[in-house]
């Protein structure tokens, strides 16, 4: 690459990050701005998926499927008593009230663990399933291989000894062939 290719791959590069650095710090103003103005949905959720957010930390996977999971029933979790809260005016003495109570706090937690089982149960099935189907196909292959040596004979295997001229030794194929003389 040529210097002047570099450094307008350079300048791409920066341009990016200053794009995506400023949508970032949009969203940041966005949210904390939504936050402020629903404070007690906002603080209901700020608590009720902290498991969220600790495996959004911990998943390290480039899908981050653990995270979806857990968060899709943490989601869950949080619903019935958002729904509650909104139902009854949605101050944030009731969110406080609705938050500081054990059954609540144990029911969003729960389903969060809930994602988790999921998460594990299915990655179990999943790989499962996918190492049954690699011995189907060795399976098939070695079907298709025992196929193919019976119609070509060994020779194709390659663990037949050549004679001098690079040709298969008569003796070690066990063939019947007319040698050249």
């Amino acid at each position: 690459m040529s210097n002047s290719e570099l450094q307008e791959k350079s300048a791409s590069r920066k341009r990016k990050k200053e794009k995506s650095q400023w949508q970032s710090r949009a969203f940041l103003i966005i949210f904390a701005l939504m936050g402020a103005m629903f404070m007690p949905t906002t603080f209901m959720l700020t608590i009720g998926m902290l498991p969220t957010l600790m495996v959004l930390y911990v998943d390290r996977t480039r899908g981050k499927a653990q995270a979806i999971t857990v968060g899709a029933m943490n989601l869950a979790g949080c619903s019935p008593f958002l729904f509650h809260l909104w139902g009854q005016g949605g101050g944030f003495d009731r969110a406080i009230t609705l938050i500081s109570s054990p059954k609540v706090i144990v029911a969003i937690y729960m389903a969060a663990a809930i994602g988790y089982l999921l998460d594990w149960a299915m990655s179990g099935i999943i790989s499962s399933l996918l190492h049954q189907k690699g011995i189907m196909r060795m399976t098939a292959i070695q079907k298709r291989k025992e196929e193919l040596l019976e119609r070509w004979g060994p020779e194709i295997t390659g663990n037949i000894k050549l004679d001098r001229d690079g040709f298969a030794s008569v003796q070690e194929t066990g063939r019947d062939e007319i040698s050249p003389e």
